[in-house]
This record gives structure tokens, sequence and C-alpha cells, in this order.
């Protein structure tokens, strides 16, 4: 796939003061509180794009299991070494860290059941280069969780429908649940993935 906008990488010094501040702010805010809603099962197949120091990345791959995958991608060479240094520390031999230098995963086109992306957006450059790839590894019934973050919601869901390959089909608070809009799913679709918590 070819993109004309690359992402640009954080220097080091940047990175390491990122890594630094949500070590910090993990003490108090305790991402795994939210891993109840993020729509997962044991088995899956996850794509945590942008991964960063493996907030959610480590949890996740507790979470599906021996027999579930998850890719922590990202663009930062740092971050890569973490995720690695982390999975190996604590015996999870169910992650693969991939680092790239593109919007270009690399990953087996619809393979993937769920991607998650957590307070990236504003950092993404090319955002048709990034939902074409999203689009690409999704499975037909695959689902893709954003929380928007430092972006404000109503840019965000322009930015989601603008593509015309997504539909929003939950949003709550932050969070933002969207199914392929090649693939639409029935009127249940958040019955056994909601954003309730319900237990994978």
């Amino acid at each position: 796939m070819a993109n004309n906008k690359k992402p640009g990488v954080e220097s080091d010094a940047s990175y390491r003061f990122y890594i630094w501040y949500c070590k910090f702010v993990d003490l108090i805010w305790k991402p795994q509180r939210r891993l109840d809603n993020f729509p997962l099962k044991e088995g899956m197949a996850v794509v945590d794009y942008g991964c960063g120091p493996s907030r959610y990345t480590l949890p996740i791959a507790r979470l599906v299991g021996p027999k579930g995958k998850v890719f922590a991608v990202d663009i930062q060479p740092l971050a890569i070494s973490t995720v690695r240094k982390k999975a190996a520390r604590e015996s999870l031999t169910n992650i693969e860290a991939i680092l790239i230098d593109s919007y270009d995963t690399g990953i087996q086109t619809s393979s993937i059941d769920l991607v998650l992306f957590v307070d990236t957006l504003h950092s993404i450059g090319d955002c048709d280069a990034l939902f074409r790839e999203i689009h690409r590894i999704l499975k037909q019934d695959g689902v893709f969780f954003m929380d928007p973050g430092h972006m404000e919601m109503s840019r965000a869901t322009e930015i989601v429908e603008g593509t015309g390959l997504f539909t929003i089909t939950d949003c709550r608070g932050h969070d933002m649940l969207v199914a392929p809009k090649a693939h639409q799913r029935d009127e249940n679709f958040g019955n056994t993935n909601s954003l309730d918590g319900a237990e994978p």
C-alpha cells in the first residue's frame, strides 16, 4: 500500500518523557479499568495500533489467552523494544511487536477481530491511509474500537465517516465502536461485544 504522508517519529528523549508521563498517570488513572470497555473475547486476534509503552497490550494478551494473538504496532522503536521486553519478562508468547515506517502493518488481510486505537488519531498525518489499512486487516465481522483522546469527538466522527469505509455503530463517552462499511452487521451488533463491560 502506497502512502504519500508517512507518520513522523518523535525523538527518543521525547518518547522517554512520554513513557515516564504514562507511568505517573497510570498510577492514578489505572488504564486496566478500561478493559471492560473493549469488546474482547478469548482467542481473538487483536491489533493495538499505536501501542506505545504497552499500557493495554499486555493486559489484552492475557485476556485473549494463548489461543489469541496481539499485534503491538508502533512507529517508535522504543515502544516496540518496551513491548518486547515486558512480554518476555511476563512470558507472554502471544504478542508480536511490529515496528512500522508507514501506515502499512504487513498483517494478513481480513485476519483481525479487533483493532484498538486509543488516543492516537490526533497524531495521524494521513487518515485515509490509516483507515484503509485498518479496513484491510479487519475480518468481515471485525470491530474497530477508537478513543479519539485529545481530539474532539465531533472531529473524530467527521474523519471516520469521511473515509467511506466505516460506520459508527456506538458512541459512549469518548469511546467509539466502528464496523467496516462493506460488511455491515445486524442490529444486534453490540449485544455480545458491548461497551458495557460484558465478560469476554
